[in-house]
């Protein structure tokens, strides 16, 4: 029995009927929808077959027999669910009395009551399982998907329907879900006012699209977006007439995007109580969303916490088990998956010592200014994209996780260099403080031998310190100064002094230690030459600071003595030759033995050897002496060793010019220049000048 075709018991037996409903399209449909026959349409609405024989307002229906088809027709009307025409005929046989007429539309209308129901349980369900939906759902795609299906269950007018978000990112709306499209569906992504998503978008008022006005809508979509619209939806050449509704997706005030449906096969009109149904699972979807994302949020946080939680225990047990760097860089390296090495900034050194990333930045100058950034920095260093993480000490960076950028760091690579670097500066500091102890033993072990008081017991700790007695030593002082540095940042620099000492010296028997802004070095050598190559040593971690970021680093050496008792006299001479240095404000090193006669003048107040230079020279400095450049003439005439010709030529006069100027100098300065004493008076002032 098809659906349309119904029977009745009542009257003679079984009799077959038909209803037919007046449809919003305004086209007579059966009660299932299905659209009329022809010869359907050619006998039921023929009206001359059918002279109603009762008045419409008297019975609430009318009706009339034909005796040649043997059927009889009713058409009455119905205010449930909402004013609709309906004519029902009935293969009676014989015309029916007017109780079997009333029980007929009686029938009937129960039947279309009972339609109304199911269609209200229908819609009903569908925004149940869309509800429940919102609560039992939390993959967003299968939760958009879910309520687009019962969008059609719910508006049996529409055929086929999509749900776009707006990308923050790409400023554009875009697919998420789709009932009834093609996959190319989710290429269709529109700019704001582009369509009918794009327009219902931008003005944040839903509405119903006519045919006309749907194409006037479509008319500003961009090419290759009507080609993926048209690909979804099965066409080819021309754009379907259709009709179409679309609203706004907001959550509160903030919209996030549009939900579109589209009626292909004509049923009814759409009408506003459509619209405001579509805008009803459209703030369903909204909420769906905002859900989502907040669980989504949610469980990022929560697995964020947990990774974080497992990153913190996977350190607390290297810490336990007092791992070395390497350990700990290696396991930074194996948590991001890229590839690191830890850079020791006081030592200059690398963990894992050979890597594929150390070799490639090895040679480079790898911080390039950046050694007292506090800050990550993503640089390129030989062509290599690196992220420079620092391990800081008191706000002095000493050192730097560095990680090849094969990928962007993501937060949770984050929390493993934090964690690492955090562990390796307590590494690092455990260390300092070890070595601050030695170097305490070291000093104190020095100022014994300064004493000298117990020849038998220092030998025997010189042997503990890493020293030879029987071997000649001297004693080097080296100071960084120059620059006001706070302490940390002053012990930082001094750290990475000794550790380039201990770097270049490891082929030699030496005590080291640091001590305020110092650092004093016993070394013992087996002749000159050795001393020489040591020398050259101490020269070469000299140059390393001889740049602008860096303190300016001055030192002196003691001349080289057979036993200890001679300590004392070595580190006196290098701490008179660092004196000496440090007066001339340069950076270097010297050695005791080079500064010749200005020993005499180390001891000496600054100030007193500055007025002793004035006294001599103040003369030459009057108007008159100056005139005829007095002082230029004694300094050339000293410096040529008293050569008239040669003096003469450097200056470019006249001997007899040169004559005339000596005899003033000698007359203004009250002195003879053949004269040992005066010219030993003059040489010297005039060396002193030059050094102060």
């Amino acid at each position: 029995m098809e659906q349309n075709e119904m029977t009745m018991r009542g009257f003679d037996g079984a009799l077959t009927y038909y209803v037919w409903i007046l449809s919003g399209t305004e086209e007579w449909v059966h009660l299932c929808n299905d659209p009329l026959a022809e010869h359907e349409e050619t006998l039921f609405l023929n009206e001359d077959l059918w002279p109603y024989s009762s008045d419409l307002e008297s019975h609430n229906h009318s009706t009339c027999y034909n005796s040649q088809l043997g059927s009889q027709l009713f058409e009455f009307a119905m205010e449930v669910p909402k004013s609709t025409l309906v004519r029902a005929c009935i293969h009676s046989g014989r015309a029916l009395s007017e109780f079997e007429c009333d029980y007929f539309v009686l029938k009937v209308r129960n039947l279309l009551l009972q339609q109304t129901l199911e269609q209200y349980w229908q819609e009903n369900d569908a925004w149940l399982e869309g509800l429940h939906s919102l609560t039992s759902m939390l993959k967003l795609d299968e939760l958009l998907n879910n309520i687009m299906h019962n969008v059609l269950i719910a508006i049996p007018a529409v055929d086929r329907g999509f749900l776009m978000l707006y990308d923050t990112e790409t400023q554009k709306l875009t697919p998420k879900a789709n009932v009834g499209f093609g996959p190319s569906i989710y290429d269709f992504k529109t700019s704001l006012g582009e369509g009918i998503g794009g327009k219902v978008y931008k003005d944040g008022i839903g509405g119903i699209f006519n045919t006309e006005q749907g194409l006037a809508a479509m008319s500003n979509v961009q090419e290759n977006n009507m080609k993926n619209m048209m690909a979804a939806m099965g066409v080819k050449d021309k754009f379907p007439n259709l009709l179409a509704m679309a609203v706004p997706v907001r959550m509160n005030k903030e919209k996030i995007g549009v939900m579109i449906v589209h009626q292909i096969t004509k049923k009814r009109k759409l009408t506003h109580a459509d619209l405001r149904q579509l805008q009803g699972f459209a703030d369903q979807a909204a909420i769906a969303i905002t859900n989502a994302r907040l669980f989504s949020e949610l469980r990022e946080t929560n697995e964020y916490l947990v990774r974080r939680n497992h990153i913190h225990e996977a350190f607390t047990k290297l810490s336990l088990k007092d791992s070395d760097l390497i350990m700990i860089t290696k396991t930074v390296e194996r948590m991001i998956n890229l590839p690191v090495s830890l850079f020791d900034v006081t030592k200059n050194e690398w963990y894992p010592h050979y890597t594929p990333l150390s070799k490639k930045l090895k040679d480079s100058d790898l911080l390039n200014g950046w050694e007292d950034s506090i800050d990550t920095l993503t640089v390129t260093i030989n062509e290599i994209p690196v992220h420079l993480y620092p391990i800081v000490n008191e706000g002095i960076p000493i050192g730097f996780f560095v990680v090849e950028l094969q990928r962007l760091l993501s937060p949770i690579d984050t929390v493993v260099l934090e964690q690492g670097s955090a562990l390796v500066a307590l590494k690092m500091v455990n260390t300092y403080s070890m070595t601050d102890m030695y170097y305490k033993q070291c000093y104190e072990f020095f100022n014994e031998l300064l004493q000298y008081k117990e020849p038998n017991l220092l030998v025997s700790k010189s042997k503990d310190f890493g020293l030879s007695p029987d071997k000649p030593l001297f004693v080097t002082v080296m100071q960084l100064s120059g620059k006001t540095q706070v302490s940390q940042k002053l012990e930082s620099y001094q750290r990475k002094l000794i550790a380039a000492l201990h770097s270049e010296l490891k082929s030699f028997q030496y005590l080291l230690f640091g001590f305020q802004d110092k650092v004093t070095i016993i070394m013992n050598v087996s002749s000159e030459s050795q001393q020489a190559v040591a020398i050259q040593k101490l020269d070469n971690v000299v140059e390393l600071y001889k740049n602008k970021d860096a303190p300016v680093l001055m030192g002196g050496i003691g001349m080289v003595y057979q036993g200890l008792e001679y300590v004392a006299r070595s580190f006196e001479e290098a701490n008179k030759s660092l004196a000496y240095i440090s007066n001339r404000e340069t950076s270097g090193i010297i050695s005791y033995g080079s500064i010749g006669i200005n020993r005499l003048f180390i001891s000496q107040q600054v100030e007193d050897i500055q007025q002793f230079i004035q006294e001599v020279f103040a003369p030459l400095h009057s108007p008159k002496a100056n005139s005829i450049d007095l002082e230029l003439t004694l300094r050339t005439y000293i410096a040529t060793n008293q050569s008239i010709s040669e003096t003469a030529a450097r200056l470019h006069i006249h001997q007899n010019t040169l004559y005339y100027r000596i005899r003033k100098i000698e007359e203004i300065l009250a002195v003879n220049l053949n004269d040992s004493s005066d010219w030993l008076k003059l040489l010297l002032a005039c060396h002193l000048s030059d050094l102060y």
